[in-house]
């Protein structure tokens, strides 16, 4: 290395890059230091080489690139403060030059030190805290969350544990052994007992699945999941903290922290209909379809056989189904012909498709479609489920972004078998023909804000509404 007016130099084999970091050597002979650092600082070989060459030179770069040479300038304080303490702490210097040359990374370092040290701070309380149970006595195993948990899910899926008089409905058995493989991943060591449930631990669950990317929605569904285990296993007198029931609180949830939730228009639903399909793209367009003219969920919709079919005491043809999430009845009059016409095809025996094979085929129609009916091939922003991630991790799943880095999909692709669920009920609404308690007796919702919860309408959407309703140009077709 030729001697310079510089100590900062660049490693031999960088000496003919256009652009590489500088590093730096201290020594102290009597103490036998001779170590190089890294300034994690680049910047152009040519430029500093010819800087460094001569006084003038150096003097130039120095008023050209101010920040760069403030950057060593404390580089240089540092190392000579370092070298004059009664120690050498190779870590610390290295530390010190991050700090220097890029505070943002040495701040986000900081944090994970201090995450990590929290951390095993709240390992150690953990285990004063089972050290605690056992010393007093008490059932270590019966007070871990994750046991009732687990004995919980088996039940319910066995028919051991009813809800009410009823099973669980094979929807919600799936949704809680969702919920159990979610706590497993947070609750890794199963060490956390009922007398834990607090604010921090509430919090500490939250952060969890925000560090995993969760969106906003489905971390409000666990949560809620969460909370409903706390109150099963107080009624059940697992426990008897009290008070956990008050730390559970929703989060807001914003558009933006959502998947986009579509609806089919009656348009889109018409071409559909009228789409020439065989086999088993057939039976799923149909079974679809119906799901969008009852506004059923897929488990009711994908479930619908001859004796379903009746009559009112006066004679109007229904559907009448019992919902296997909630156990509602509902009568669904056939008001639509197309619907009468699908039902008629099948001789109201209606085909049942599952659910997986169902979400995958109806993509792939509508992607068809989307040569003709091009509002289906609209690119919309959305965000990725965690499948979705997960495949686009594995390279499965090939994902378009905007300028912005959001994710952007066509419609068809943001369609699922809940999508006949919110295309049925905005459409209706949008007939204007019905008021809200009519058509909540066809949906089966018992709240008013959850069923507003499908009217899926964009604000401009809203405004031709109202513009159409004024005027008098409303259609009048469901």
């Amino acid at each position: 290395m030729a001697r310079t007016l510089s100590r900062f130099y660049f490693l031999k084999k960088d000496e003919n890059k256009d652009k590489a970091t500088l590093f730096v050597r201290v020594q102290d002979p009597s103490r036998k230091i001779d170590v190089q650092f890294t300034t994690r600082v680049k910047t152009s070989v040519p430029e500093w080489k010819a800087a460094v060459a001569n006084e003038d030179s150096l003097a130039r770069h120095r008023k050209n690139n101010p920040k760069l040479h403030d950057t060593l300038g404390r580089i240089e304080v540092m190392l000579d403060r370092e070298m004059s303490a009664p120690e050498f702490d190779r870590e610390r210097i290295k530390a010190e030059i991050l700090s220097i040359s890029d505070p943002e990374k040495s701040e986000i370092l900081r944090k994970q030190r201090e995450a990590a040290e929290a951390a095993k701070h709240e390992e150690e309380r953990i285990k004063e805290e089972q050290a605690r149970l056992i010393k007093e006595g008490i059932d270590a195993e019966r007070a871990k969350i994750w046991n009732f948990l687990d004995r919980f899910c088996e039940e319910i899926k066995t028919g051991a544990r009813l809800n009410g008089h009823s099973r669980y409905a094979p929807g919600t058995v799936k949704a809680w052994f969702s919920f159990r493989k979610l706590y497993d991943q947070f609750d890794k060591k199963h060490r956390y007992t009922w007398n834990m449930v607090d604010r921090a631990f509430v919090t500490k669950f939250l952060a969890f699945m925000e560090k995993n990317d969760y969106m906003v929605s489905a971390q409000n569904k666990y949560l809620v999941d969460l909370r409903a285990i706390v109150n099963y296993a107080y009624l059940d007198g697992i426990h008897d903290n009290d008070r956990a029931m008050q730390y559970f609180a929703k989060k807001k949830i914003e558009e933006g922290d959502k998947a986009i939730e579509i609806y089919l228009t009656e348009a889109e639903l018409k071409a559909l209909y009228d789409m020439p399909l065989t086999g088993k793209q057939d039976e799923v367009r149909d079974i679809f379809l119906v799901g969008c003219y009852t506004c059923q969920r897929v488990s009711d919709y994908n479930d619908i056989d001859k004796d379903c079919f009746t009559t009112t005491a006066k004679g109007t043809p229904v559907i009448r189904l019992v919902q296997k999430k909630t156990r509602n009845e509902v009568k669904i009059p056939i008001m639509n012909p197309n619907l009468r016409a699908i039902c008629e095809k099948y001789a109201y025996n209606l085909p049942s498709v599952v659910d997986v094979i169902l979400n995958r085929y109806i993509k792939d129609i509508l992607k068809r479609l989307s040569e003709t009916v091009p509002s289906l091939g609209k690119m919309v922003t959305t965000k990725l489920t965690m499948k979705q991630k997960k495949l686009e991790e594995d390279g499965k799943l090939v994902v378009e972004r905007n300028d912005k880095g959001e994710v952007i999909m066509p419609r068809y692709n943001c369609v699922t078998t809940h999508t006949a669920r919110r295309s049925g009920i905005t459409n209706m609404y949008l007939t204007h023909k019905y008021t809200i308690v009519q058509m909540m007796h066809v949906s089966g919702h018992k709240t008013q804000k959850t069923f507003m919860d499908y009217i899926k309408l964009s604000s401009d959407e809203i405004a031709d509404e109202i513009d159409a309703i004024a005027n008098g140009t409303k259609s009048e077709v469901f």
